[in-house]
């Protein structure tokens, strides 16, 4: 049994900081070998002295053995977890309550520190270093060393012990980690945003009825702004995530619901707090966690409200509703044929100020933006007669694609890629021109960086009009003679460029 008191130094003592180190990731020796040393010395002795030292030990190792360690060394490690629970739970105890029983996030990280305090022969008043508000003898107790064990067995193996609070699995956490840095829109380096979320869906198609069918629908509720915003350039993320709610839906039929309005949770406003929601619910420790935030957060909804068939179907039909459009904007044909009527002017000229305004304000309409961008490569494709017109539309089409953070998604990348690489080989990139390296476009983007635009000013915009319709627009500051802006060389830069960011290069 723990004794109160051991020597000044136990040999314990002189591992702390190496377990702590693969606590934090940051050991740079054998781990696999501490932990194996660590579990041999508990297993030699699972009730003995310093039992609640390797006890302690493997709980701060316990992430790493769970995701990293071999299965022989897991193995070692759970065998003299679980001796230490049988031989130490059962022991007399006056305590109410244990260190264990609380958050162990909240705790882990000072460890380090406590451990050593634990039996250097000072109570909790005489000691200075001592800061934990449970006493020593509440550490040592039999009864604690034994809920440890079972934490550290949870955290290896969850799901596989009972008798501890509830607590989100590890790799769980992990998972609504990277899946905040999806819907927030900043994936972690090591997050693949289409391969999480296809695993997702396909878990979800591979048993729609199951355990985790509320996190996975809510998950992919949580998800699918993100999957149809264009950041995702792969249709089969899409068509998959499509068929895991598809699959889902017949399941959760037209079941009764007994709550009352407002009495669901509210959804898609934090995706972020909902995706957490969501990892929760896939585990039993997660919705135990659940359960404790909502007795301390009244606002949150209860766990049997997430849960509901009724909520989940109408969250489904929501977001496959959601990701069926997105996918026919992404990858769909992406159909312009309305704007005949609103950039073709009744004397068959092109409205040129619309067509341009679209294009410079992208940041209110992106779609927008590249649909006038495609109508204006399709009809420069259909041949128009006026050269001028033929020119100014090549030129909105090029525009289109560069003043654009991200290429255009697949919808409108095909048709401009096919267009604009047909005309590149009748553009000579290499033909000498009388303007050197000075273009009309190089002078304003240079402009434009040394200069400040008010939100309403457009010089690319001001320019390409009077290109267009000299007589009807005034003449843009720095002008330029129709041969610079239509010179091969111009010209074959801008498609080249705009070519560039369609194929994804630099």
């Amino acid at each position: 049994m723990p004794a109160a008191a051991l020597s000044d130094s136990p040999e314990c003592v002189h591992f702390v900081d190496d377990w702590d180190g693969i606590l934090h990731e940051t050991y740079g020796g054998d781990a696999d070998g501490a932990v194996l040393d660590c579990a041999r010395r508990l297993a030699a002795d699972p009730a003995g002295e310093e039992a609640y030292a390797w006890t302690l030990g493997l709980v701060m190792m316990a992430a790493y053995i769970g995701r990293f360690s071999r299965k022989d060394v897991a193995a070692a490690a759970l065998e003299a977890l679980h001796a230490t629970d049988r031989r130490l739970r059962d022991l007399p105890c006056a305590h109410r309550t244990h260190p264990y029983e609380s958050d162990l996030d909240d705790r882990i990280d000072h460890f380090v520190d406590d451990l050593p305090l634990l039996t250097n022969g000072l109570t909790e008043d005489e000691d200075p270093d001592w800061e934990d508000d449970a006493t020593k003898e509440q550490w040592l107790c039999p009864r604690d060393i034994a809920g440890y064990a079972r934490v550290a067995v949870d955290i290896i193996a969850p799901g596989s012990v009972g008798g501890i609070p509830p607590r989100l699995p590890a790799r769980d956490a992990r998972r609504a980690e990277d899946l905040r840095s999806i819907v927030w829109d900043y994936p972690s380096a090591a997050v693949d945003p289409g391969q999480e979320l296809s695993a997702y869906a396909r878990n979800l198609v591979a048993n729609p009825l199951g355990y985790h069918r509320a996190g996975l629908v809510v998950v992919l509720h949580a998800a699918c702004w993100y999957a149809a915003s264009g950041r995702i350039r792969d249709r089969r993320v899409l068509d998959t995530m499509v068929d895991a709610l598809e699959a889902v839906l017949p399941g959760l039929g037209d079941a009764f619901c007994a709550h009352g309005e407002g009495d669901h949770p509210e959804v898609g406003r934090d995706t972020a707090e909902q995706a957490t929601v969501g990892i929760h619910l896939l585990s039993p420790g997660g919705r135990g966690v659940y359960r404790h935030w909502h007795r301390e957060e009244l606002e949150t909804a209860p766990l049997e409200a997430w849960l509901c068939p009724a909520f989940l179907a109408t969250i489904a039909r929501e977001a496959l509703d959601h990701l069926r459009t997105g996918r026919e904007r992404l990858f769909g044909l992406r159909d312009t044929v309305h704007l005949d009527e609103v950039l073709v002017r009744p004397d068959g000229r092109l409205d040129v100020e619309r067509l341009t305004h679209a294009v410079r304000f992208r940041c209110r309409d992106g779609q927008a933006a590249e649909d006038a961008g495609l109508w204006a490569a399709r009809r420069f494709a259909a041949g128009p007669a006026d050269p001028r017109e033929r020119l100014v539309l090549l030129l909105v089409a090029c525009w289109s694609v560069t003043s654009g953070e991200e290429p255009p998604p697949e919808a409108v990348r095909r048709d401009l890629r096919a267009i604009l690489g047909a005309e590149r080989t009748a553009a000579s990139a290499g033909e000498t021109c009388p303007h050197g390296d000075v273009h009309p476009w190089d002078v304003l983007s240079e402009l434009v960086g040394r200069r400040h635009f008010g939100f309403h000013e457009d010089p690319y915009g001001a320019h390409l009009n009077h290109l267009y319709a000299p007589g009807e627009y005034d003449t843009p500051e720095r002008p330029f003679e129709p041969g610079a802006w239509g010179c091969p060389r111009h010209v074959a830069q801008r498609v080249r460029l705009a070519l560039r960011v369609l194929d994804g290069v630099g």
